[in-house]
């Protein structure tokens, strides 16, 4: 027995005082080289069952044993190191990647098996020995050809390729694996789940994973858990617990969609990739598409054909080298290459989830929603305009920074650090004030998010919680162009449905245009009106699906 759990008992105390027990676990136990998968809603407690067989999380009561390594309450830090040496783990979202090249960043985990620090070797030699165990690793999750990289610049699927590599460079006993098919294409997660197969056969490490999606389990489980509220309430063969726990679906909504004029119009984009060294990474070329009011449109492709670079070009967080991204919003046309008025009005009638989207780690969720209604709010937006004017800043600087609100904050920093400025020319433009959270309540609650939320902290939330409120904040505003880039992913299939839905009722109620990225194509399926397939940087529509 590798794993075994006994009265385990996990609180987490709130900001607010409060605490909630989020496992209660009588007794679990793993056989060493079992393949075993965690299967539950949001916030069921997977996430915090694998950080503490990780040895990175403390919990309040009973026993647990990795490999050996005997935890408790009271166990100092060395048993918890120990714990850690032996096992690896991905979380969902959470990249983690160096700012170099893909084959440096599993250096980095080479050197720390070796050194017990991330470094690079200072020695040649010992740089080109470590380099060639690396080359191993990145061609055993296909990655070899991007070697040369830089590590930003991967696609989602293959930034978790990237991050499997790196915790295979730790030689681990048990590799735990947090929703790792969270954002790559069917083919490319069928690729990762016969690689986790081989390494389970062929070095005999045993896997511990969660996943929202189905038929992970029942392409890779030997057994699944099922866990509600933090309690095991069954385990057994795969297609049995996926069966139990589908049962709670509840019906898919109906919609007649009504689609009216043109509001997205690409004419002939251009929009070349390069990164130093390696080149050339992406190039898309000859765009030519039209979105029409009310469409919703499901973007489609392999992980790093693109599909992130399109979304951002219609949002004008990217620029084409050549050609028009025309948008026709509230009877303002603009061309988002023109920085001025136009594109000011039109960015208050987007939404935008990123794939990578990241929510403040201190920030209280009533701020970020705040926050959110303060940067599309009409009266707020002007008052910047003037404030930003006083401070002899033109409308079309104040447009560039603008644009940064709809960015994650760490990109909307580096990119502000560019321009000379600092985080703090946003706050001062749009400062704190008292807004109305009461609009948003009811879509929370049909997201399955209770109100309690508003007065947690960020990291209090699961992955889960977190991707719903993301698309929360996104569509809080009535936008009337909603972009969500991988919006699926860490959301377990009951939850999702109930997603779908309230994506279903946005759009029908506000007449909103959705453009969405997924690799779930049979999420996509019921809801888009057309298909968007992204292709070695080539964009078209299908003619069916």
């Amino acid at each position: 027995m590798i794993i075994r759990v006994n009265n385990l008992v996990k609180y987490y105390q709130l900001s607010s005082g409060n605490k909630i027990k989020a496992l209660d676990i009588e007794k679990l136990e793993i056989e060493k080289g079992e393949v075993v998968g965690l299967l539950g809603k949001s916030g069921s407690g997977k996430t915090t069952l694998l950080r503490i067989l990780r040895g990175v999380e403390r919990f309040d009561e009973g026993t647990i044993y990795v490999d050996g390594i005997k935890l408790t309450p009271e166990s100092e830090p060395p048993a918890f190191r120990e714990v850690k040496m032996r096992t690896a783990i991905h979380l969902q979202r959470s990249f983690g990647l160096w700012s170099e090249k893909v084959v440096e960043n599993v250096i980095r985990a080479l050197s720390f098996v070796r050194y017990g620090d991330e470094i690079l070797p200072a020695q040649a030699e010992d740089y080109e020995e470590m380099k060639e165990v690396a080359m191993d690793l990145l061609r055993l999750v296909g990655l070899e050809h991007k070697a040369e990289c830089w590590a930003e610049i991967l696609s989602g699927g293959e930034k978790q390729r990237l991050i499997l590599a790196r915790q295979l460079a730790k030689n681990p006993s048990i590799l735990i694996l947090d929703e790792f098919g969270t954002m790559t294409c069917n083919e490319t997660r069928k690729k990762s789940i016969e690689l986790i197969k081989k390494i389970n056969k062929e070095l005999g490490t045993t896997i511990v994973f969660s996943s929202h999606m189905p038929e992970v389990h029942k392409d890779l489980a030997d057994r699944v858990v099922l866990l509600e509220r933090g309690r095991v309430i069954s385990e057994g063969d795969a297609n049995e617990m996926v069966a139990r726990f589908l049962s709670e679906l509840e019906p898919p909504l109906q919609r007649n969609p009504k689609i009216e004029d043109e509001i997205v119009r690409l004419e002939n984009v251009y929009k070349k990739y390069y990164v130093v060294p390696g080149g050339k990474t992406l190039e898309m070329k000859d765009v030519n598409i039209s979105i029409r009011r009310g469409e919703i449109i499901g973007v489609i492709g392999k992980s790093g054909s693109g599909k992130t670079v399109l979304t951002r070009l219609i949002a004008g967080l990217e620029l084409p080298d050549s050609g028009k991204v025309v948008l026709k919003i509230d009877n303002e046309v603009v061309d988002f290459k023109e920085f001025g008025r136009k594109s000011i009005n039109v960015r208050k009638k987007i939404g935008i989830l990123h794939q990578e989207f990241s929510l403040p780690f201190w920030a209280k969720v009533s701020e970020l929603i705040a926050y959110r209604i303060r940067t599309k709010k009409n009266e707020n937006v002007e008052n910047a305009i003037k404030m930003a004017k006083e401070m002899g800043i033109d409308e079309k600087i104040f447009d560039a920074i603008y644009r940064l609100t709809d960015l994650p904050k760490d990109e909307a920093e580096m990119r502000l650090q560019r321009l000379g400025l600092s985080y703090q020319i946003i706050k001062t433009l749009f400062p704190e004030g008292e807004e109305d959270l009461n609009s948003i309540i009811p879509m929370l609650e049909r997201l399955n998010l209770s109100t309690d939320i508003l007065e947690r902290l960020s990291h209090e939330l699961s992955g889960g919680e977190a991707v719903r409120l993301g698309i929360a904040l996104a569509a809080i505003t009535k936008p009337e162009l909603l972009i969500l880039d991988e919006p699926f992913g860490d959301i377990d299939p009951v939850t999702l449905r109930k997603v779908v839905n309230v994506l279903k009722e946005i759009n029908i109620k506000n007449g909103t245009t959705m453009i969405i990225v997924s690799h779930q194509i049979d999420v996509l399926k019921e809801l888009a009106d057309r298909f968007l397939l992204v292709e070695d940087g080539r964009v078209s529509f299908l003619s069916s699906f």
